[in-house]
């Protein structure tokens, strides 16, 4: 869909006659010509930027026509020189930058020279003698080889014939097995009359191979044979009738170009590099003519053919045609014609810049630069039907994307031209922007009306008129690049004939007649004061613009920009450039930006290097083609990838927003195929047209795209617009709702009017969900730091979005037609969370007393949201029988399953009925509540019921009002209770039962002994039962190390002091023991119990301090010595991760430069780190448990357990302070006063080796906290999970304990 653009055209003219001796310094582009001097007795050779003789040398010959005596030229960047070959053999080298002699005869050769080409690495050259034979040198001249063309062999790299794949083998299709056995009959076969019998030879682009071109002799025919480097015959040509004199190989090695002239074609063949032919196409000439040379460029994606047409016996006509090639076909881009009387002299293409042509005419010197462009139309309107306009000769091929897709090279509509197309441009503004205007090669241009576009079907273009531009001054320019601007007027970009290489602005204006037909009225050429590369019209304002050579971009307002006075004098631009671009962007297109108004002029442009600019701002640097839609600048990357990036923003906004966290859903980017270009995008719609590199099309629907036309329509309130493209594209119908909650509430019944179709509202409501698909699965696009004007911050709740919807939707719908919306107003019970499917049979059970034929297609349509057998229940759950059988039958459940059921369940009474449904429907409270009401003679039935399906606080609440039955229900309340072992709740259910020996029985149980005893004493135990009772609870106590409680039951209850200080004893409790045997005067209990408790307390206390002092050097030293061992680990491992070492073969592969610290050896590569990843078993998983807790020394667990050990070893220290405290009193009481400063002594030293130790201990690492953040990139995001939930488990173990801050010291030892 691309055809080649002229960006810039410089001419120069030479004050002698120019030929086919001219060659480029492709460094500096300086161009140098060989000619005779006035007296014909030297050569001179001229550098044509300021005509200096470089050089000069005697001329040997006769004869006046130096290309017959020059066959070859050639510059030498290696050597800075330039060397020539002459026919009579002599090769001369003139050196540009030597001190020594400047020309030079390098050698000669006797046969004399027919063809002379050098290698593209300039190694070697290749020459054809006069004997035909091939001579290949060195670049120094020093002969590789010689040998005679014209042999027998076909090449040693011929494949041998062994049957297989011969053509008697191969299917003919429709001309039959005949055809098989035809031999090719070449005796016919003779060469083109056009043929100049001179050889030629040709590279490939690697250098290589080489081919040749050569008639033999022998067979009469012109052959082409490939050697290789070393001048080894390689192929040798299947036999072609006519073939000429052209040879090409192209640059990329796969095919090898010629002509061929046949009775009713001229033919450009190709032959693939084994001598086999591979295709050809026909030239669309219609005059008597001759093909003089072809050429490709250098990457190999145009074929330039030098054409002279013979007009008449004394007239010729010369031009140059460019031919491309996609999907097959091969277009005419471009023809470059010459003036009349004026003749093409050579051409030649420029070695490092694809799109550069050279060539010369008799007395001028052209150098062109084209680029690649999509004619397309640019006006931002909906009636633009998308055109896109492709060059192929004399036709231009029009597709309308808005309407159909055609796939290249075939398309919807075309129109036929006089003369070749060079330019394509379409108006603006009238009729959507859809006519257009084509400059033609002759310099012609025709104007087309595209006003069919708008029919179905569409129409044809009509031309409206041709004509060319008249030259009141008989300057010699011509027009490259036209912008039809308004209908009246046309600008033109004209390259004129000057020192300086300046452009005019050509202002064509027009008329038109009563029937529409577009005239030529005038034209003003203005001078431009430089050399302009793009012109280029805003759709939108009437703004003209221009990009110079240097990267400047100029722009007026066209009334102020053309100064209507003398023509000569030169145009005035602004002096300041309204932008300038960091490099020339052979692309450009402006667009007005901003984040509240779109106000902000912007020009945006595209270099050669993928680098797209914003003004003088770089947005991307991997940039292969934009567009700018109504709404995005779209554009390609080399990443393959299409990036949305909104107009609704300012340029620091563009250049931050690549910098952006993407979202998982965000809209602003979408992969495509590798290589993918951007054709056109349809204004206010959704297609994105790409290219493939094969040429194939592709219509995408980007989400942005989709999202924008989306929104946009929601704000306009066209809701069946946005409906349909969510549909359409398979968009969640939730945005209609979340876009603007508060306006789609406040125009639900604009939106069932818009989309009427139940259908369509059943898909709505079916897929709502209590979710914000703005914030979820489409966000709007968040420009800068700084949220979207347009976006709705405010957060909204949305747990109850569905449920006002549906309410909102079905009050609008009942009060329209409920018959008609039926199974929508179904859908909004349905939808609702929970599922109001009672309210929704209760419609029906109204709807079927009025049509029983509606109500049985609303239970099917209902059937289908819910399950049939959920529905039956739920209408069982109802009680109306006629309502279950109509859901039983619209359900297509067997009769067998259900009536004989409902036959059983009318035989009961009422509430005994609802009950067996109920507990059918296993809704026990409902039928506890209905068999209550059945009457005195179910409430057995009730309790077993109750206690069946554990009913306790239902039944307590049924029977609060009947005293009996609620004594009852707590009774049995109370069983479950102490089955369930929650003893005091049971004491409390009996007691309410009025059965206080079970709960008495339940308190003794549960150890509150307080309430035993007040119902003990309620029940007017003797003091004998008191006192067992008291033994009982004391005993109970004590087992559960509650020795204070059982010591004040024996003081309260048996008045035995001495067995309650044996059990404070036993609890530590000295101090109280101390006062309760000083209360009951029992002083001896002192010196028999407390004392001896107390030295017992003191040795185990003592005990358990040293044991943590060792514990704590023990592991402290442990620990340090695994910590140092592994941050020597920790250097090995960035040793082996050093990527400079990565893949060394210097160590065996059974070498191991860590073979000590195995456990800790990590995998350094993302591969190792996958492919040992694996889930863990539930028994693996708890022998790893087990490790861990032993902690074996040298184990991987072994740091976690020490960390482990020493914090709760802290935790122990933290619990022994109170404990601590409490003997230290008590012994200095008792007078063991050198006990308590031993204890408390070394107590100390534990506290202070522990301050000392903490911080040092408990250190988190620095790398633990990388590891956490950095996780490998897997598929299974629950692997990934596992690894950070890890990771802060192992971070948890290096968090510090606290120390309790208890003041456990005494001061006075």
């Amino acid at each position: 869909m691309k055809s080649l653009n002229l960006l810039s055209q410089k001419i120069s003219s030479c004050p002698y006659k120019l030929g086919k001796t001219f060659l480029i310094n492709h460094e500096d582009e300086t161009v140098y010509l060989l000619k005779f001097s006035s007296s014909l007795t030297h050569f001179e050779l001229i550098k044509h930027n300021d005509s200096e003789v470089i050089a000069m040398w005697p001329n040997k010959e006769d004869i006046a026509d130096l290309d017959s005596i020059v066959c070859g030229m050639h510059f030498s960047v290696y050597d800075q020189a330039i060397y020539i070959a002459f026919h009579n053999g002599d090769i001369v080298s003139v050196h540009l930058d030597s001190s020594e002699e400047e020309v030079e005869v390098v050698g000669s050769i006797e046969s004399k020279i027919q063809c002379m080409e050098w290698s593209p690495d300039d190694e070697l050259v290749i020459f054809v003698t006069g004997n035909n034979t091939i001579l290949v040198m060195t670049k120094d001249f020093y002969v590789i080889t010689e040998f005679p063309i014209n042999v027998e062999e076909t090449g040693e790299a011929v494949s041998i014939n062994v049957g297989w794949g011969k053509k008697e083998t191969q299917f003919h299709g429709s001309a039959g097995k005949s055809a098989a056995q035809n031999k090719v009959d070449i005796s016919g076969f003779t060469m083109s009359q056009d043929d100049d019998l001179k050889p030629r030879v040709s590279w490939i682009g690697d250098g290589s191979m080489f081919c040749c071109s050569i008639v033999d002799p022998n067979k009469g025919l012109r052959v082409i044979r490939v050697y290789n480097r070393e001048g080894v015959l390689q192929y040798t040509s299947e036999p072609v009738d006519k073939l000429e004199h052209v040879l090409s190989w192209r640059p990329s090695g796969n095919l090898i170009s010629s002509s061929r002239r046949l009775p009713d074609k001229h033919e450009i063949i190709f032959f693939e590099k084994n001598g086999l032919r591979h295709g050809e196409f026909s030239l669309r000439e219609t005059q008597t003519h001759k093909i003089i040379e072809i050429l490709w460029n250098c990457d190999s994606t145009i074929l330039a053919v030098w054409i002279e047409r013979i007009i008449s016996d004394n007239e010729q006509s010369s031009c140059v045609q460019l031919w491309y090639m996609n999907n097959y076909h091969w277009y005419l881009k471009q023809e470059i014609q010459c003036q009349l009387g004026d003749k093409i002299t050579s051409v030649a293409w420029d070695v490092e810049k694809a799109l550069r042509l050279h060539y010369t005419t008799t007395n001028d010197y052209y150098c062109l630069d084209f680029c690649w462009d999509v004619f397309s139309a640019n006006t931002i309107s909906d009636k633009n039907v998308a055109p896109v306009a492709v060059i192929d000769g004399s036709s231009v091929n029009l597709t309308p994307f808005r309407v159909m897709n055609v796939p290249p090279p075939m398309f919807a509509f075309s129109v036929q031209l006089s003369n070749p197309a060079s330019c394509v441009s379409f108006l603006p503004n009238k009729n959507g922007g859809n006519n257009f205007a084509v400059l033609e090669a002759n310099q012609q241009i025709t104007l087309f009306e595209w006003s069919g576009a708008f029919e179905r079907p569409i129409k044809v273009p009509t031309c409206i008129g041709s004509f060319q531009v008249k030259d009141s001054n008989n300057d010699q320019g011509s027009l490259r690049q036209i912008i039809w601007f308004n209908q009246s007027i046309i600008y033109g970009l004209c390259s004129i004939k000057c020192e300086n290489n300046y452009d005019k602005l050509v202002v064509i204006y027009l008329t038109y007649d009563e029937n529409g037909k577009a005239k030529y009225l005038s034209n003003e050429k203005h001078n431009l004061c430089q050399s302009i590369l793009r012109l280029y019209s805003s759709p939108n304002n009437e703004e003209l613009w221009f990009e110079n050579t240097l990267g400047k971009v100029f722009k007026d307002q066209i009334n102020k920009f053309i100064e209507n006075n003398d023509p000569g004098e030169k145009l005035k631009i602004q002096n300041d450039p309204f932008t300038s671009f960091p490099e020339v962007c052979n692309w450009i297109s402006s667009t007005e930006i901003g984040r509240d108004e779109r106000n902000e002029t912007v020009i945006i442009g595209l270099s050669e290097n993928n680098k797209l600019y914003g003004n003088n701002t770089q947005i991307s640097m991997d940039c292969t083609s934009f567009f700018i839609h109504n709404d995005f600048l779209i554009s390609t990357t080399l990443n393959n990838n299409v990036k949305f990036l909104p107009l609704q923003a300012n340029l620091s906004d563009w250049e931050s927003f690549n910098n952006n966290e993407s979202h998982p859903y965000h809209e602003t980017m979408r992969k495509v195929e590798r290589g993918s270009k951007i054709i056109c995008a349809v204004y206010f719609d959704v297609f994105l047209i790409l290219q493939m590199p094969r040429g194939n099309l592709e219509t995408v629907h980007p989400r942005a795209l989709v999202l924008a036309s989306v929104r946009e329509s929601l704000n306009r309130l066209d809701y069946l617009s946005a409906y349909m493209t969510c549909r359409r594209h398979r968009i969640d119908l939730n945005i209609l709702y979340d876009h603007e909650p508060k306006l789609f509430l406040n125009n639900v019944e604009l939106f069932i009017n818009q989309v009427e179709n139940v259908d369509y509202l059943n898909l709505f409501l079916s897929s709502l969900r209590n979710e914000d698909v703005t914030k979820t699965m489409y966000p709007r696009i968040t420009i800068g730091s700084k949220p979207n004007p347009s976006d709705n911050t405010e957060s909204q709740d949305v747990s109850m979005k569905v449920n006002i919807l549906c309410d909102a939707v079905r009050g609008v719908l009942e009060s329209k037609d409920s018959k008609k919306y039926l199974q929508s107003i179904i859908t909004t019970y349905v939808k609702k969370s929970p599922p109001e499917l009672e309210s929704a049979l209760n419609f029906l059970a109204k709807l079927k007393d009025q049509n029983l034929n509606l109500a049985e297609d609303a239970v099917k349509y209902a059937i289908f949201l819910v399950d049939a057998d959920k529905l039956f229940d739920v209408a069982l759950g109802m009680y109306d029988f006629s309502l279950v059988l109509l859901v039983a039958q619209q359900s297509q459940k067997d009769p067998r399953e259900y009536l004989s059921f409902l036959a059983e369940l009318e035989n009961h009474s009422k509430y005994y009925q609802r009950f067996k449904i109920d507990d059918h429907l296993n809704r026990y409270e409902k039928a506890l509540y209905n068999l209550s009401l059945a009457g005195e003679n179910y409430f057995e039935q009730c309790l077993k019921y109750l206690q069946e399906h554990q009913l306790y606080k239902s039944a307590i609440n049924i029977f609060t009002n009947d005293n009996e039955k609620y004594k009852r229900v707590m009774a049995v309340y109370g069983d479950y209770l102490s089955k369930e072992s929650n003893f005091e709740e049971a004491g409390l259910a009996y007691i309410l039962a009025g059965n206080k020996l079970n709960a008495l029985e339940a308190y003794k149980n549960s150890e509150v002994w307080r309430e035993a005893f007040a119902i003990a004493q309620e029940l007017k135990y003797s003091s004998n039962d008191l006192f067992l009772l008291s033994k009982e609870l004391s005993e109970r106590l004590a087992d559960k190390r509650q020795y204070q409680e059982a010591a004040q039951i024996l003081l309260d209850y048996t008045r035995q002091p001495e067995d309650a200080v044996v059990l404070l004893n036993k609890g530590h409790h000295w101090k109280e023991a101390i006062r309760i045997s000083y209360m009951y005067d029992r002083a001896d209990l002192i010196e028999t119990n407390v004392k001896p408790s107390v030295l017992e307390g003191h040795n185990n206390l003592l005990q358990d301090i040293n044991s943590m002092l060792d514990q704590l050097n023990l592991q402290t030293s442990r620990l340090q010595e695994v910590l140092l061992n592994k941050a020597k680990q920790h250097d090995l491992e960035q040793f082996d991760n050093d990527e400079s070492i990565e893949n060394v073969d210097v160590f065996s592969d059974t070498s191991s430069m860590a073979s000590k610290f195995t456990r800790y050896t990590k995998s350094n590569t993302q591969l190792s780190i996958q492919s040992t990843r694996s889930g863990k078993s539930a028994k693996s998983r708890r022998r790893a448990e087990r490790k861990k807790a032993r902690g074996k020394k040298g184990s991987i667990y072994e740091e976690e357990y020490l960390y482990d050990s020493l914090r709760r070893l802290i935790e122990r220290f933290n619990s022994t302070k109170v404990e601590i405290a409490n003997l230290l009193s008590c012994l200095v009481t008792l007078g063991y006063l050198k006990n308590a400063q031993q204890i408390q002594s070394v107590f100390e030293n534990l506290e202070e080796k522990i301050k000392n130790n903490i911080d040092k201990i408990f250190v988190t690492p620095s790398n633990t906290t990388t590891n956490i953040t950095s996780t490998v990139n897997v598929n299974n995001n629950s692997e990934v999970l596992d690894n950070q939930q890890n990771n802060m488990v192992n971070l948890a173990i290096y968090e510090k304990p606290k120390l309790n801050q208890i003041n456990w010291k005494l001061q006075i030892i």
